[in-house]
C-alpha cells in the first residue's frame, strides 16, 4: 500500500505542474465549431467567421478535440479546461514511463526535467497538440509490449481515434511505419532473427500499419485529412509562422535542444557500455529523426522530448542507489522538493477557477474595449483590418464583428493559388502600404509595424486614431 502511494507521487507533481491558464489564442473558434456541432449536429465544413476566403472549404483535423473543448468549457468553464489539460499531460507522462519501464527513482529524476522542458507548450493548457502527444505515448507503450500480440491490435483504434482529434495522427503514422522497418532490420542483421521469421514479424506488422493507414479514413473529412496534414511538412507559407521556424540561436529553448542532445549521447554512451544499445536501435532511432526535424521546426520539439526519455533513463540508472529502500527515500525526496516549489508558485489557486475572458485578455493582450469600441461605434466590418492572434478571441466573444482572419487560415490556399493569410501578412509587416489598400479601418496590436505605419499616416492627416489602450489601437481613414 506504501508502495502504491509513493508510485503516485510522482504524477501529483506532474499533474500540480501542468495546471496552467488556457490561453490558447486559437480557443474562441475551437469553441465555436464545437457549439455548431453541438447546436446543428453536424461538422461545420465552410469559413463563416471570417472576412477572407469566405465559404473556403476545409477539413478540420481537430474536430473532435473542438468537441471536447467545447463541452468542457460550456460544462464546467475555463477551469474544467484548465483540469482537463493537466490530467492529459499526467496521462501523457504514464504511457511514456510505462513504455520505458521507469522506476520510482526514475520518474522522480526524469519527470521534472521533462515537465521544464515541455513548459512552453503545456503553460497554455488544453489543446488538440496535447492529446496528439498522448496518442503518441499510447503508441509507443503499445509498441514497447511487442512481441506479444494483443496489445498491437489495438493501435488500430488508437488511429481511428487520433485521426478524428489532430492533424499530428499522421507523424504518429510515420513513426509506427520507421519503428516497423528498423525493428525487422535490427532483428535479422543484429539480434540474429533468422530471415522466415523476420518476413513473418512484416507481415503481422505490415498488415496492422494498413489497418492503422486504413483506420484513419474513417472521419468526416475522409482523404481530405491527409492533404491538410500535408500541408503542414511542404506548405512554403509555414516559414511566416513562428511555430514552424526553428528556435532562436541561443535562447533558452534553443539550449535546452543542446542539453537533451548532450545527455541522449551520455545515455547511448552508457547503453553501449552495458550492451544494452542494440535492444534500443528502434527507439533512438526515432528519436534522433524526431531530433533533427526539432532543429529546423520548433513543433517537433515536444514530441521529441518526450521521445528522449528512453535514452535518459540510463543516465538516471547510474545514478540509483543501490538499495531499494534508498532509491525510494531519494527520490521522494526530489519529488516532495518539486511540489513544494509547484505549489508555492501557483498560489493563490483560486486565480484558477476565477480565470475569465478578462484574464485571458491580459495575458494574450487583446482588449474588450476596443472591441467594445468597434461595435459602439458601427464600423464596417467589411473595411476592418483585425489581428491574426486576436480571430479566435473576436469569433467566440464578439459575434457583432467578422473578424479579418483566424488561426485556422494560415495555410488555406484557394484554387487560384490565393492565401488570405499571406495577404493579411503582408499588410502586418507593413510588405504592403495599408494606404493602398481597401480597408478604411484597423484594429491592431502596437507590436506590430502596420500600427507604426498608421501612426505615421496619422501625423500626415490620411489616418486617425479613434481608440488607444495598452494593447491596442483602432485608426479609421479620413
Amino acid at each position: 500500500m506504501n508502495n502504491l502511494i509513493l508510485r503516485i507521487f510522482p504524477y501529483i507533481f506532474v499533474f500540480l505542474a501542468s495546471i496552467h491558464f488556457p490561453t490558447d489564442p486559437d480557443l474562441g473558434w475551437h469553441l465555436k465549431y464545437g457549439e455548431y456541432f453541438f447546436k446543428y449536429g453536424k461538422v461545420l465544413r465552410n469559413n463563416i467567421f471570417s472576412q477572407l476566403m469566405p465559404d473556403f472549404k476545409w477539413a478540420n483535423t481537430s474536430w473532435g478535440t473542438d468537441l471536447i473543448s467545447y463541452f468542457t468549457f460550456n460544462n464546467f468553464g475555463f477551469f474544467g479546461l484548465t483540469i482537463l489539460g493537466a490530467l492529459t499531460i499526467t496521462l501523457t507522462f504514464y504511457f511514456f514511463s510505462k513504455g520505458a519501464k521507469l522506476s520510482f527513482f526514475e520518474e522522480s529524476l526524469i519527470f521534472p526535467i521533462i515537465t521544464y522542458f515541455m513548459h512552453p507548450l503545456n503553460s497554455i493548457s488544453f489543446r488538440g497538440q496535447l492529446l496528439s502527444l498522448l496518442f503518441l505515448g499510447i503508441l509507443l507503450y503499445l509498441l514497447s509490449t511487442y512481441p506479444k500480440k494483443k496489445a498491437i491490435l489495438i493501435i488500430p483504434l488508437l488511429f481511428l481515434f487520433w485521426s478524428n482529434i489532430h492533424g499530428q495522427f499522421l507523424i504518429g503514422l510515420l513513426l509506427f511505419f520507421g519503428w516497423t522497418f528498423v525493428k525487422l532490420l535490427n532483428n535479422h542483421f543484429f539480434l540474429k532473427v533468422n530471415l522466415k521469421e523476420t518476413l513473418s514479424e512484416g507481415k503481422f506488422l505490415g498488415f496492422i500499419l494498413f489497418l492503422s493507414t486504413l483506420f484513419t479514413l474513417i472521419n468526416p473529412f475522409g482523404i481530405e485529412t491527409y492533404r491538410d496534414a500535408l500541408y503542414h511538412f511542404i506548405n512554403p507559407d509555414l516559414k511566416l509562422i513562428a511555430e514552424y521556424l526553428p528556435f532562436n540561436d541561443l535562447s533558452t529553448p534553443w539550449w535546452n535542444l543542446i542539453i537533451v542532445a548532450t545527455l541522449a549521447f551520455w545515455g547511448i554512451i552508457i547503453l553501449l557500455a552495458g550492451n544494452k544499445f542494440i535492444k534500443k536501435i528502434p527507439e533512438t532511432s526515432i528519436f534522433w529523426v524526431i531530433y533533427t526535424l526539432s532543429l529546423f521546426v520548433r513543433r517537433y520539439s515536444w514530441m521529441m522530448f518526450y521521445l528522449s526519455i528512453p535514452l535518459l533513463k540510463p543516465i538516471v540508472q547510474f545514478l540509483e542507489p543501490n538499495q531499494k529502500k534508498y532509491q525510494y527515500i531519494s527520490g521522494s525526496i526530489i519529488l516532495f522538493l518539486a511540489i513544494t516549489f509547484v505549489v508555492f508558485s501557483k498560489f493563490p489557486f483560486s486565480q484558477y477557477y476565477n480565470f475569465s475572458w478578462n484574464k485571458y485578455c491580459s495575458i494574450n493582450y487583446c482588449s474588450t474595449k476596443a472591441a467594445d469600441f468597434v461595435i459602439g461605434n458601427k464600423i464596417n466590418q467589411r473595411e476592418l483590418l483585425t489581428m491574426y492572434n486576436w480571430g479566435g478571441w473576436i469569433i467566440w466573444n464578439y459575434p457583432e464583428i467578422k473578424p479579418t482572419i483566424d488561426g485556422r487560415m494560415h495555410l488555406w490556399k484557394d484554387k487560384k493559388g490565393y492565401s488570405g493569410f499571406v495577404d493579411y501578412y503582408e499588410y502586418e509587416q507593413n510588405l504592403k502600404d495599408i494606404d493602398e489598400s481597401n480597408y478604411n479601418a484597423v484594429l491592431m496590436s502596437p507590436e506590430k509595424h502596420v500600427y507604426k505605419k498608421l501612426l505615421k499616416l496619422t501625423k500626415e492627416g490620411k489616418w486617425k486614431l479613434v481608440y488607444e489602450d495598452d494593447y491596442s489601437g483602432v485608426f479609421v481613414r479620413k
